[in-house]
This record gives C-alpha cells, structure tokens and sequence, in this order.
C-alpha cells in the first residue's frame, strides 16, 4: 500500500492571496496534490493544519481540490492547531481519523490522534493512548502506524515554543507499543527523521512554506512537498520525500 503524507496545507478563503515566503498556499497545494497524482497514491493522509485562517472557505477549497484531482484517492485527516474551528469539523467530521477507529490499508492499520490542546501548543490525552494500545491489542497479526500533528521530539529551534507538551509521556506509550512500527507527524514544515526505540518517527514537508530549524524564525527556501510510505503486507516500510519543481 502506498500512503502519501500532506500536511500544514494553511488554505486561505482567499485562493489569490499568498503569504510567507511569497507563497500561495492554494496553488501549492494543487501542485502537490497533482505530485501525489504521478506517485499512484492508494491512499492519503493528511496531518493538520489544512486551514490557515479558520474560515469554512479554506476547508471548501481543501475538498473541492481533492475531488478535483484525486477522486479516486481515499483520504483521511487529522486536526492540526490551526483546525480548532466549528467548520473542520462541520467540513471534515467523516473523514477524521481518530483513536480507536483505525483505517486498515492492505496488511496495516493505520491510527489516529488528535494533539490540539492550548493556542499552538499540543497533548495527546491519555484516553486516545489507551484507545489505541486497545485497537493495537486487538489486531496482533497485523502492522500499525501512528499519526497525529505535533512533534515528539525537540526541533533545537523556534518551533520548540509551539511543542508538544506531554511529549516524553507519548514517547514512553510509543517504546511501550512495540507493534507500532512507527510514527509519523507534521506541524514543523520541515523534514526530520528520528528513530525511537528503533522505530521511526517521521515529519513531512509542508504543502507551502517551509520553516527554518534555527533558534530565531525563518522561512526556508526549500519547495513544498510530500512524503510517501509504502507499506509491504509483511510490515517493512519504505519511505522518501518528493517536492514539487
């Protein structure tokens, strides 16, 4: 099964405006999407962050493009701080992968966690681990995947003050987890590549603008991309990045 990861999509109601980095994140998303496209995608998951002005527009943007140029493509979402708005879930409920309803692709299973918590800041609550050390338990013969938006380890840069506040808790739920094969996170806008208890845990590109790793903020010039993982039925993974051009 190939999964391709789009996250930090930050649609605006306005589809002409552009932002940081002089980049207009509805066009950057199309060309994404039209990436993900070329890739032959099975499915696609995408984590957070697809508002960038918490109006019902950008989410009406986000599915029109969606069925526009994949609409043979099942996808699901998870929130992202910037999601936090009565329309994400009036535009989005069905789609929404939660814990405790995993989305089983091929030989995996693919869960869900919602991170949002105060402002940018996130927390993964304690009822979403138990939910899905439930669902992990339950389904021993086959291979796990966790999503959700914030990350679980520290950036050493400005993103830091925008971090995941129980971050070590889930760190320690995920060396417990040893059929979670890993996980993968968005939030940062940029790539990093981790291994926890020698599992991954992976963030992806943003479908717009990019964010410098330094102590002070930047915006990176690096393209927007994706990040695809194609997972074999007997639970190895493969993973890239692919930006557009």
């Amino acid at each position: 099964m190939r999964l391709i990861q789009i996250t930090d999509c930050h649609l605006l109601s306005d589809i002409k405006r552009t932002a940081y980095g002089g980049i207009n994140p509805h066009t950057s998303l199309l060309r994404c999407l039209q990436l993900c496209n070329s890739l032959a995608p099975d499915a696609l998951l995408i984590t957070g962050d697809i508002s960038g002005d918490d109006s019902v527009e950008s989410y009406a943007h986000f599915t029109a493009l969606l069925a526009s140029h994949c609409p043979s493509v099942p996808f699901k979402v998870i929130p992202g701080n910037h999601d936090v708005n009565p329309h994400f879930n009036q535009m989005l409920k069905h789609a929404t992968l939660i814990a405790g309803s995993a989305w089983q692709l091929g030989q995996w299973h693919i869960h869900g966690m919602d991170s949002t918590y105060t402002g940018t800041r996130g927390q993964v609550d304690n009822q979403q681990l138990d939910l899905i050390s439930q669902a992990v338990a339950a389904h021993p013969g086959v291979h796990h995947l966790a999503a959700l938006h914030h990350h679980l380890l520290p950036t050493n840069s400005w993103m830091d003050t925008h971090a995941l506040e129980n971050a070590g808790e889930v760190r320690a739920w995920f060396t417990r987890q040893r059929n979670i094969q890993a996980i993968i996170y968005g939030h940062i806008h940029a790539v990093r590549e981790h291994t926890v208890d020698d599992r991954a845990v992976l963030s992806a590109p943003s479908s717009c603008w990019q964010w410098r790793m330094t102590a002070d903020f930047g915006v990176d010039n690096i393209a927007p991309g994706v990040r695809v993982l194609d997972l074999a039925p007997d639970g190895t993974m493969t993973t890239f990045i692919r930006r557009i051009e």
